[in-house]
């Protein structure tokens, strides 16, 4: 297993870089720069790419090594996965030489085992890279190997540069290398490498964006303890921030706009939920709060310019509504711009790497009295029951006429909605499922329709201001609010009922 955290350099920070403290003071000196061409090789139609998995052989000097790597996890910039290594005797893969290390009932199995795979094996791009490595070897005995990378990827389509660090732990724990990062960030302006080599090697193949990635279920037992299952869900919700960043960082897919932000709340949400037991370290809030509104102007933008003034064309004036949909949707692609550019600062960079060493080193630990130790080694089973019910119990009485409130007291009963369903979501394998599943969808069905209303009070918000930037889009942005507001005033019955129907349920516990 390869456990390797990848981060991008500014190549004009190179030497600076190399000069940093922690690298300057290691008692390891510098391996003299290695030239390393690696040839990644695949079939015409790219089966090893399908596969998720990327084989190359590697000149350094006069010996040859032949690597297959399998897709695996990355988080925080942080890339885990199966890697097989091996000498060969000539510039080409001998894929006989992995058939004893790799089970035949796997998709990548079978390609390895494919003789008419193999003789159409070819080289479909190549990396140079020009590499010095410095060992490390830390206070507390974790060793790692800091890799500098300069050089490019060539393929006949094209080139890429590359100026990179890459850190590889060979014994200890991983907060090892987060922690080694962040002194790093300290000298140079680093940023979290979404990317492996391989992969910017195909993308100049093939065209390829990341879908959106929605949340998956966080899978606890009664025997977790509360420090457990909090640290399952909050790597929950970081996989999910995690998958999107590429997507945000692309622009391609306003989704994954969505997704990354969904994320977001959801750790948030966590983070609040635990908070009397599970103290987050201090400035934690404010930034996710910060990364958090970045994404949201862009959404908010996007939901304003799709389906908001889709259903306005639908039913009115749709010439009127053509110029305010064409400024929201320029509008809407700076924002995801700004966004994007948010995502791949280092002051993003930086709030991942604190947040990957206080979840990998348990950092709420630091100070704590044996009781509240004690508190959070319980099984976790008391604790989720009472949150959900204390989180039910608040919508209960936020929602107090749900109906009738206005903007402000309403979106407070819709973040009380938000925050009982995350509750829950997070807890549901420690419930019985048909309560869950019956509550879950209730209460889906409640936030879906106090969610819409408040993207129609958002959208209000955004309209009064877009004539002052797009004078031609007054009349259509005109229009575009009166219709806003006769749909929420036609909902009043609907919202009253559902309302009504919520009420009468329980929490499951």
């Amino acid at each position: 297993m390869e456990r390797e955290l990848k981060l991008r350099v500014p190549i004009e920070d190179f030497d600076k870089l190399r000069r940093a403290p922690l690298l300057a003071q290691s008692k390891s000196a510098a391996h003299a720069s290695q030239l390393l061409t690696s040839t990644y090789f695949d079939t015409p139609e790219l089966a090893f790419h399908w596969c998720k998995a990327s084989l190359r052989v590697r000149a350094v000097g006069n010996e040859r090594l032949q690597t297959l790597k399998l897709e695996g996890s990355v988080q925080a910039g942080l890339f885990d996965r199966d890697e097989f290594e091996m000498p060969v005797d000539s510039d080409t893969p001998d894929l006989k030489l992995l058939q004893d290390q790799m089970p035949a009932d796997t998709d990548c199995g079978r390609l390895i085992r494919d003789e008419a795979a193999a003789a159409r094996l070819q080289p479909v791009f190549v990396t140079r890279i020009k590499r010095s490595t410095i060992p490390l070897r830390l206070p507390s005995g974790d060793q790692l190997d800091v890799a500098l990378d300069e050089g490019t990827i060539d393929a006949d389509s094209g080139s890429v540069p590359i100026a990179a660090l890459e850190l590889e732990l060979k014994h200890g724990q991983a907060e090892s290398l987060f922690g080694v990062a962040l002194e790093l960030l300290e000298t140079v302006p680093l940023r979290i490498d979404h990317l492996s080599k391989a992969d910017l090697g195909y993308e100049l193949l093939v065209a390829e964006h990341s879908d959106a990635v929605k949340a998956q279920p966080v899978h606890l037992t009664k025997r977790d303890s509360v420090e457990d299952a909090f640290c399952s869900i909050a790597r929950n919700c970081l996989d999910q921030v995690h998958a999107n960043e590429r997507g945000v960082v692309s622009g391609h897919d306003p989704s994954s706009v969505h997704q990354m932000r969904a994320g977001l709340r959801r750790l948030r949400s966590a983070l609040d939920l635990f908070a009397k037991v599970i103290p987050a370290y201090s400035g934690l809030d404010e930034e996710l709060r910060w990364i958090a509104s970045e994404l949201g102007a862009a959404r908010d933008w996007e939901v304003l310019a799709g389906s908001t003034l889709e259903h306005a064309a639908a039913n009115g004036n749709a010439d009127e509504i053509l110029p305010v949909r064409q400024a929201c949707e320029q509008i809407a692609v700076n924002k995801r711009q700004r966004a994007a550019a948010a995502v791949e600062s280092v002051r993003y960079t930086r709030l991942v790497l604190q947040l990957a060493v206080s979840l990998d080193r348990k950092g709420w630990q630091d100070g704590m009295s044996d009781k509240q130790r004690q508190r959070i080694g319980r099984p976790v089973g008391q604790f989720a029951a009472e949150v959900v019910r204390r989180r039910h119990g608040q919508l209960i009485k936020r929602g107090k006429r749900l109906a009738d409130l206005d903007d402000h007291r309403r979106h407070r009963a819709r973040i009380a909605a938000k925050k009982v369903r995350y509750a829950t979501e997070f807890f549901a394998s420690l419930f019985a499922r048909r309560a869950v599943r019956h509550y879950v969808d209730a209460l889906a069905a409640l936030q879906d329709d106090l969610g819409w209303r408040n993207d129609a009070v958002v959208a209000d918000q955004l309209l009064k201001l877009l004539p002052r930037a797009s004078p031609e889009a007054a009349p259509g942005a005109a229009f575009a609010r009166g219709y806003l507001a006769s749909r929420v005033a036609a909902d009043h019955p609907a919202l009253k009922k559902r309302w009504k129907g919520f009420r009468r349920l329980s929490p499951p516990h």
